[in-house]
C-alpha cells in the first residue's frame, strides 16, 4: 500500500494561473516536490556526512547544486539535502545508512516545504521583504542565505541569474506565499505547477 499524496503546504488556493499587472513577464512561484532531510555532523563526522550525501559539502552562505538536487549550509557542520521527491522517507533512510554514528539524519519533508520563485523580477519581489542583499554582484547564483521575512524564517537559495528556491517552515508556507503574492503583484505573477 502506497502513502497518500501529500497536500501542498501552499494552500487551496495556490493553483496555477495568471495574478497582478498584465503584460511582460511575470514572476513565477511553483511547488518543488522534494525530499528534505538535515544532516548534522558531530565532532569530526563532515568526512562521514559528505560521503553520505555523496557530494561536495558547501561552506557558509552557499549551496551546491547539481541539477534538481541540492546541499544547502545552514550551519557549522549542519546541511539541508534536497533531492526530487521519492519514496515516503527513503532518502533519510539512505544517508543515515551510509553516514554511520558521527553523523545525525532528520527527515524534514513534512516540516519543510520548497518554493521556486523566477523570472526576470524575481530578486525584486524578493527584496521587498529580506534584509539579504539579493544583488547579483553580491549573491550570485549558489548563494544561500537565511533570514526573516514577514516575521518568517526563510532560507534562500540562488538558483540562476533569475532564479530563487525558498525553503520555508512547512506550517507558515501559505501565510509566505500571501505575502509574496502581494510582493509580485505590480510585476504580474504566475502560479506554476508543481515540478
Amino acid at each position: 500500500m502506497s502513502a497518500p499524496e501529500r497536500l501542498s503546504p501552499f494552500g487551496p488556493e495556490f493553483t496555477p494561473g495568471r495574478h497582478g499587472a498584465s503584460g511582460g513577464s511575470p514572476v513565477t512561484l511553483a511547488e518543488r516536490k522534494v525530499d528534505i532531510v538535515q544532516v548534522m555532523a558531530g565532532r569530526g563526522g563532515d568526512a562521514a556526512a559528505a560521503s553520505a550525501v555523496g557530494s561536495v559539502l558547501p561552506g557558509p552562505g552557499k549551496a551546491e547544486i547539481a541539477g534538481s538536487s541540492m546541499t544547502v549550509w545552514i550551519q557549522p557542520s549542519g546541511w539541508l539535502v534536497i533531492r526530487p521527491r521519492a519514496e515516503e522517507g527513503a532518502l533519510a533512510r539512505t544517508l543515515a545508512s551510509a553516514a554511520g554514528d558521527s553523523v545525525a539524519v532528520v527527515d524534514q519533508g513534512h516540516g519543510r516545504s520548497v518554493l521556486r520563485l523566477s523570472g526576470p523580477k524575481a530578486g525584486d519581489a524578493l527584496a521587498k521583504g529580506s534584509r539579504v542583499d539579493l544583488h547579483a554582484r553580491a549573491f550570485p547564483p549558489g548563494s544561500a542565505a537565511t533570514t526573516s521575512i514577514d516575521h518568517m524564517t526563510v532560507t534562500i537559495v540562488k538558483v540562476d541569474a533569475s532564479t530563487f528556491d525558498l525553503v520555508l517552515p512547512g506550517n507558515f508556507s501559505e501565510a509566505f506565499v500571501d505575502w509574496l503574492r502581494m510582493a509580485a503583484a505590480e510585476f504580474g505573477y504566475e502560479i506554476g505547477r508543481p515540478a
